[in-house]
């Protein structure tokens, strides 16, 4: 069981409903199945980036690329003076192949250093990406620092974000328990939800319910806080 797939058995189990089975036909849907009749699909509900006619979870690109930009910057060398530099990299997507992103880093990272008489206040190295540069009051061990980073895909009116997200996972779960849909009487499709924490009032259900119009292929679709997983909100 991955993390997304304990908090969901952890809220089934609350429900004290029926035996909760995980993975009852094997590794096909559902993941769970509840009092031997009522079949569960679970899945993390994340904020995505469309790409190609299908999507990706935004921290398959940003954590590589948080990686990538820490291994830039500790190549900057040790400072010639008193003081390093900040770094806070501005990212929106699509980016450059990772490739061309190295370089184009290192290539700032290079004109930053030679400019050190009049350093740049920001560097723009492609459409999608930006490095600021904020004096530091200490040495650090190398010129420049990491010192943050901002997402501008990342984020939002959460009812709004929920619903785009919902939108695409809620697709991608109805193909995929289509050839299986037959083998139970009742389906439920279970988020943790890593968007709005399944922290919802009645208005922002509501919201929910007009804009999604729940498919029929689930009879039930819940939010399920993974601070909190026997905490969830019903759409």
């Amino acid at each position: 069981m991955n993390e997304s797939e304990r908090a969901v058995h952890h809220f089934l189990t609350s429900l004290q409903i029926g035996e909760v089975v995980y993975e009852p036909d094997g590794q096909v849907p559902p993941d769970f199945l509840v009092g031997g009749r009522i079949a569960v699909e679970a899945r993390r509900l994340n904020e995505n980036e469309e790409i190609a006619g299908s999507y990706r979870g935004l921290e398959v690109t940003s954590k590589p690329l948080h990686a990538l930009v820490t291994k830039v910057l500790k190549e900057s060398g040790s400072p010639p003076g008193s003081h390093s530099w900040f770094v806070w990299y501005t990212v929106r997507r699509p980016l450059p192949l990772w490739k061309e992103l190295k370089s184009l880093l290192r290539s700032g990272v290079r004109h930053f250093r030679e400019r050190l008489d009049d350093p740049p206040e920001e560097l723009r190295l492609t459409r999608g990406l930006r490095l600021e540069f904020l004096r530091a009051s200490d040495r650090h061990e190398t010129l420049l620092v990491l010192g943050g980073s901002s997402d501008h895909d990342s984020g939002g009116f959460v009812v709004a974000e929920l619903a785009r997200n919902l939108h695409l996972c809620i697709a991608e779960k109805t193909k995929k328990v289509a050839p299986v849909r037959h083998r139970y009487p009742e389906w439920w499709l279970v988020f943790e939800d890593r968007i709005g924490y399944g922290v919802l009032d009645n208005d922002d259900i509501a919201q929910l319910r007009a804009v999604l119009r729940p498919p029929q292929e689930f009879a039930k679709i819940f939010l399920v806080n993974p601070l909190a997983p026997t905490s969830a909100a019903q759409l």
